[in-house]
């Protein structure tokens, strides 16, 4: 029975009590339930007197009705996935698995079973069960993006014409280039101009088999406009079939306003954009490098964001190693991101710890000419990897979540099942979510079949997609063309 139910202020997340159950929240997306890549916002909520049913109707006029028995996790399938030839998932050691003739059975937004068809028992005559034929495909888990900045405002393509030529950095800002230029764009630009835009990014990300991503603030760099970034982040999450883990990445560089005193914009993170944070970001990242925080600086914000309760993340070693990979183990943060200057001390830390993650950026490293780190540094030594593509204006401008991981394969030394699990299993992990990156039951229903039959062909034949249906929360998602 529903007891109780809550509209949020935006109009875009639905909480309701259930008698046994405790608070279940359902988004926007998940409530609307055509599979469109976005929704509309929800005009209104109606709990029936007897508890069992909420009437909705959103703001293009459609209604529908959310049933009791639509949220209990027990029951029959509602969607059956048959004739897959290859079921990508790991097993409880978390090694690799292509599980040959495999069925997965699904009830709303939870995966019930998943397996060789069998072991897994498969109802037949049911008329509200859903059948999606795999025709002897691949099928996996969504991808996941651990590393994203899908929200911003204009491009640096111009910039990159100029770096290709030769210019120097500081030509490039002298010519009204670089990270200022995009921070510029981005206080300019509405809300609605930020979300439409980077809807847009996520619907290319979806095309690529992406079902959630990891994604930043950080190109605004005032306190209001930090929070704006996030509550768009929130609304992402809530309204297109892409799920997102926010971060706040106010420490991206010191913006002009505070060049002039450092310590004055460390604290503003500390003690302004970290509290407002809390019921909009699940971690809290920091630019360690020379050219934007210290070490002292970004252990400074990072205790700030675990005393609030929130996880922490590090962009670490891009340029320089200065140590602060140590201090992200040590703090046990969900990551340390990029790591193409690593000393042996900080890959003994993050060995003794085991339970950050090294997310690896293919993309920007090779935008920026930088040397490549090798994946095998980490995996030899037991620390986790995940690969992700940094989508950002300026260093690394793609949505294609496969291509990094052909990438990591071909210059990181990844093996094909490394890289899979670099996208899914602990990619999941790296981003902040529990309940993904596995098919394996009580999972979150987000699931990719594929048009190929060996899970060799995603980083083998790479710059295309290779999506036959995309499933998230239980849904089949339409995925939209540009």
């Amino acid at each position: 029975m529903i007891l109780e139910c809550q509209l949020n202020s935006d109009r875009d997340r639905l909480r309701l009590r259930l008698s046994e159950q405790g608070w279940v929240e359902r988004t926007a997306w998940r409530l609307y339930g055509t599979g469109c890549f976005c929704a509309p916002t929800i005009e209104r909520v109606q709990l029936s007197s007897c508890g069992t049913r909420v009437a909705i109707r959103f703001d293009d006029g459609r209604e529908g009705l959310l049933e009791a028995t639509d949220l209990s996790p027990q029951g029959p399938p509602t969607l059956v996935i048959r004739n897959i030839g290859q079921l990508v998932r790991f097993d409880g050691a978390g090694r690799f698995e292509a599980v040959p003739d495999a069925v997965v059975l699904i009830r709303h937004d939870r995966i019930l079973a998943a397996g060789p068809r069998a072991e897994v028992p498969v109802p037949d005559g049911q008329a509200h069960v859903r059948t999606i034929d795999a025709r002897g495909g691949v099928v996996s888990a969504g991808l996941v993006d651990p590393h994203t900045h899908p929200v911003f405002a204009g491009d640096r393509a111009r910039e990159f014409a100029m770096r290709k030529a030769g210019a120097t950095y500081a030509e490039i800002q002298a010519a009204g280039g670089g990270i200022l230029s995009t921070m510029r764009a981005t206080r300019e630009a509405t809300d609605e101009e930020l979300f439409r835009s980077a809807l847009r990014r996520l619907a290319r990300m979806s095309g690529f088999g992406v079902t959630s991503i990891e994604g930043k603030s950080g190109y605004d760099l005032t306190a209001d406009g930090e929070i704006r970034m996030l509550r768009v982040l929130r609304r992402l999450g809530a309204r297109s079939a892409v799920d997102v883990s926010p971060t706040l990445l106010a420490a991206h560089i010191v913006p002009p306003e505070f060049v002039s005193d450092r310590a004055a914009y460390v604290r503003l993170i500390v003690e302004d954009m970290i509290p407002r944070s809390r019921d909009l970001a699940v971690s809290v990242d920091v630019f360690c490098e020379d050219n934007a925080f210290s070490v002292a600086e970004t252990v400074a914000i990072l205790e700030g964001a675990r005393d609030a309760g929130l996880q922490t993340r590090v962009h670490a070693g891009q340029f320089h190693s200065l140590g602060v990979v140590s201090e992200a183990a040590r703090l046990a943060s969900l990551s340390v991101d990029h790591l193409e200057q690593v000393s042996d001390g900080e890959f003994d830390a993050l060995a003794r710890t085991g339970g950050t993650t090294a997310v690896l950026l293919p993309g920007a490293a090779l935008t920026l000419g930088l040397p490549i780190p090798s994946g095998r540094a980490f995996l030899d030594r037991g620390i986790p990897v995940a690969v992700g593509t940094d989508c950002n204006p300026g260093t690394s401008m793609t949505e294609n979540l496969p291509l990094a991981g052909t990438l990591a394969c071909l210059q990181m030394g990844l093996t094909v099942e490394e890289t899979w699990d670099a996208m899914t299993r602990t990619a999941a992990r790296a981003a902040g979510f529990t309940d993904r990156g596995n098919p394996v039951a009580g999972a979150a229903a987000d699931l990719v079949v594929w048009n190929f039959g060996h899970y060799g062909v995603l980083p083998y034949h790479f710059g295309v997609t290779h999506v036959r249906s995309l499933i998230r929360q239980g849904v089949e998602v339409q995925l939209e063309s540009e």
